[in-house]
């Protein structure tokens, strides 16, 4: 007969079986070949400069952290990911002004704008990962 005073066991742990959702997967692959092939049409104009290139290494950095957060690698370490994130934000922010890349290839003002409004809108969701990874909280960094 089983003592009826002891605590039930259960086995609660998520760690292993925890996976992001092929939604995830699929925006991953989507927005990343995307932001890559805008990247590198900047890169290869003829008046591409330093600025260029240290925004493709940001953006290098901030497609290593969304694949972390993506697919639950552990990359770097938490705490340096929300500072990323605020410092790669802002660099995304002021790029345009600083390239001297033409960004606008012919579109006129209001085109250029809800162009750059969709870009951002469309970037969200990997914004938000880079957030959420950076939290010390979240998977993969639980038990760590």
């Amino acid at each position: 007969m089983e003592n009826p005073y002891v605590a039930p066991k259960s086995d609660l742990d998520i760690g292993e079986s925890f996976k992001r959702s092929i939604g995830w997967k699929i925006y991953f692959f989507i927005i990343t070949i995307l932001s890559f092939l805008g990247m590198i049409s900047f890169l290869v104009a003829d008046d591409a400069g330093i600025i260029d290139y240290i925004e493709f290494l940001l953006l290098i950095i901030a497609t290593a952290g969304f694949y972390g957060f993506v697919f639950l690698k552990r990359i770097l370490f938490p705490k340096f990911w929300i500072p990323f994130l605020i410092f790669y934000v802002i660099a995304s922010v002021a790029y345009e002004p600083l390239s001297s890349v033409d960004m606008r290839q012919g579109m006129s003002d209001a085109m250029y704008s809800i162009s750059t409004a969709i870009a951002y809108l469309f970037s969200l969701p990997a914004y938000y990962a880079l957030y959420k990874y950076g939290k010390e909280t979240e998977h993969p960094w639980k038990n760590a």
